[in-house]
């Protein structure tokens, strides 16, 4: 039986909380922290209604572009390597996808879009950097063709949601930035700043998304050129 976009969402949803708030996630041998795997869920949940915006303005499917949204990360700790995350995710994307009964070229989309939401690449590295398998030793998918628009705004909306608000507070407590002396707030805030200035500028894969990717970093660089005053006041 086949089911729609639309239909599949909901079932997604908890397989995707079921599977990325499960105790039993485990990454170099330890179990992930409870804080990890919330934040990865909930990160889940606001890509997938970034990808309904940029669905609605860019005429692409709604429901098929927020559904790929919604797993993109399923595989965000089942890789033997986090940059093949997507990879791994797009296994267990692939199969959930199929057993639901998505039809075959909507499931292809969105698993092609998953794998190579991390680093644009969608066939397994062909360097060191990443691996062949996943975590349980299952090869990951190949693919013979260039991804579509859709496929390649799942990475978009990721990033989008990498860069807003919610991320200012994670990237301040992920480099200490309390613990820190002031002229080492100050350094790292200069460097921060530039590298927000850089990804300013990058296009996204649709007009949509890079405006929504603008507004996201420029929320950032509001808030670290104020806190980079108050430090130097």
């Amino acid at each position: 039986m086949m089911v729609s976009a639309h239909e599949a969402f909901e079932p997604a949803l908890e397989f995707v909380r079921r599977h990325l708030l499960s105790d039993e996630r485990v990454v170099d041998g330890k179990t992930v922290s409870a804080s990890s795997r919330r934040y990865r869920f909930e990160h889940s949940l606001r890509v997938a209604r970034i990808g309904r915006l940029v669905a609605q303005g860019e005429g692409l499917d709604e429901h098929l572009l927020a559904l790929g949204c919604l797993l993109h990360d399923v595989g965000k700790f089942d890789a033997q390597r986090p940059v093949d995350h997507g990879r791994a995710g797009a296994l267990s994307a692939n199969d959930f996808l199929q057993e639901l009964g998505l039809a075959d070229s909507q499931r292809l989309e969105i698993v092609q879009g998953i794998a190579m939401h991390t680093d644009d690449l969608w066939n397994p590295r062909p360097d060191d950097e990443g691996t062949c398998c996943d975590s349980t030793g299952r090869p990951y998918l190949v693919f013979d063709h260039e991804p579509s628009v859709l496929a390649q705004s799942i990475g978009d909306c990721d990033n989008i949601d990498r860069f807003g608000a919610y991320r200012v507070a994670d990237t301040l407590k992920y480099v200490k930035f309390l613990e820190l002396s002031t002229d080492q707030q100050r350094s790292w805030l200069s460097s921060y700043q530039t590298k927000l200035d850089r990804l300013w500028e990058q296009e996204c894969s649709t007009a949509t998304a890079t405006r929504l990717w603008r507004e996201a970093v420029d929320v950032q660089r509001a808030f670290f050129g104020r806190l980079a005053t108050e430090v130097t006041a």
